[in-house]
């Protein structure tokens, strides 16, 4: 695959705001639209500030949009919901959000009832009087009227001390929505779901994928994209540093046991998308030296991936946000090819201690799309040399066989 740099934007950076965690929605007349997260200090929790911005122009310039019909303006009680649902158009008037609740801020004063009902609990990033607490709630949130009113509804499930959906969803060809969930039990043992809808949206149930026999259950944020009609991959972020893949033949009802690939993104969810000649396009975030922005093409439906032509489209991130000295980073163990580190990690010479989640470089969830020139638009944060995390894009050309390249540009 070779790709030309068509033009690199910030989309959001302020100094002292943490944004992170960008959703992407490609609407109409290639008006781009993205969500975000605003904190006021290293935040994956995500309950800070939600901002929506919209560009005309490929991504050159963005202004604030607060319109309704655009999904990511959709109502929600928390921050972090808007950043896990799955959002669809049933039609001009229905609309569908459905996921997780996630984090809720709550009073400190709350803690022992948090406890009480066995929840997650974390320090608020920046608020010493507020908690953050992770639930185990599904909802399902529905319009018929174009957003002026909806119903919810919501599921705790019992046995569970955490579930989180990702907003990775997809709505297959015979209408069913597939959301990933991940979770934790009671006993700490792991699980994947499939939130899965009817083709009408009206009746959910939670669908397994993976055992939490195999340490390869300990996935985590998954993407899917239907190859064919009823055919779905889901590849997914896990533990051991390089995607796992499964596939479902029957419109996501059961799932093949997950293997995983020779894709290595350490930490990092995948995001796929289907391009206009039938290739798979995955973009992830690399958090390795170089740490920057990648993407991966498959051309037999994500039955095997071209990592030998893996496009780097940013290599400029690997910085700690400003919330951290930069002496506290292990830059050293960062480098660490794929399988060296998984041997290193094997024989207890590193540990989880030198990930990088843990060692605080910052940058990731990609995601891409495809205009109608054929370009293609990826969103990310990134956290660069000034120590500023912020929400950054990059609008690029792939040419791989018989891809057609935008006949305006020089690639």
């Amino acid at each position: 695959m070779h790709k030309r740099i068509i033009h690199e934007s910030i989309v959001y950076k302020s100094t002292g705001i943490y944004s992170a965690f960008p959703i992407l929605n490609h609407l109409d007349n290639d008006k781009i639209a993205i969500g975000f997260s605003k904190s006021l200090a290293r935040d994956h929790t995500v309950i800070g500030e939600w901002t929506v911005l919209t560009s005309t122009d490929q991504g050159k310039t963005w202004e604030n949009d607060k319109d309704i019909n655009i999904p990511l303006n959709w109502p929600a009680p928390t921050i972090r919901e808007r950043s896990d649902r799955t959002t669809v158009k049933l039609s001009d008037n229905v609309f569908v959000s459905a996921g997780t609740v996630g984090f809720e801020p709550w009073d400190i004063s709350k803690k022992s009832d948090a406890s009480s009902q066995d929840l997650y609990i974390y320090p608020h990033p920046w608020n010493p009087d507020l908690i953050s607490v992770r639930n185990n709630t599904l909802f399902t949130n529905i319009s018929t009227d174009g957003g002026k009113t909806w119903e919810r509804q919501e599921w705790k499930v019992p046995g569970f001390k955490i579930l989180m959906s990702f907003a990775r969803g997809t709505r297959l060809s015979t209408g069913e929505v597939l959301i990933p969930v991940y979770g934790t039990d009671k006993n700490g043992r792991h699980h994947n779901f499939i939130w899965r809808s009817d083709s009408y949206c009206k009746n959910w149930q939670l669908v397994k994928v993976g055992s939490f026999e195999s340490n390869l259950s300990l996935m985590g944020e998954m993407s899917f994209l239907e190859t064919s009609p009823g055919n779905v991959l889901g590849l997914s972020r896990n533990e051991f540093g390089y995607f796992t893949q499964t596939w479902s033949s029957d419109l996501g009802k059961t799932w093949t046991y997950p293997v995983l690939t020779e894709i290595w993104a350490p930490h990092s969810p995948p995001d796929l998308i289907k391009l206009h000649d039938g290739s798979i396009l995955c973009t992830y975030g690399y958090r390795r030296d170089p740490m920057g922005i990648k993407a991966v093409i498959s051309q037999d439906n994500g039955q095997t991936w071209d990592i030998q032509n893996t496009a780097m489209l940013r290599k400029d991130g690997g910085y700690p946000t400003q919330s951290f000295k930069v002496d506290d980073t292990d830059f050293e163990n960062l480098k660490i090819s794929g399988p060296e580190f998984r041997k290193r990690l094997s024989a207890g010479i590193v540990s989880k201690a030198h990930m990088p989640e843990t060692a605080r470089p910052d940058l990731g969830y990609a995601l891409s799309t495809q205009l109608s020139d054929n370009s293609i638009f990826s969103c990310y944060y990134i956290t660069t040399s000034d120590r500023i995390t912020h929400i950054a894009c990059t609008l690029w050309a792939v040419s791989y066989k018989h891809l057609t390249l935008p006949t305006n540009r020089e690639v």
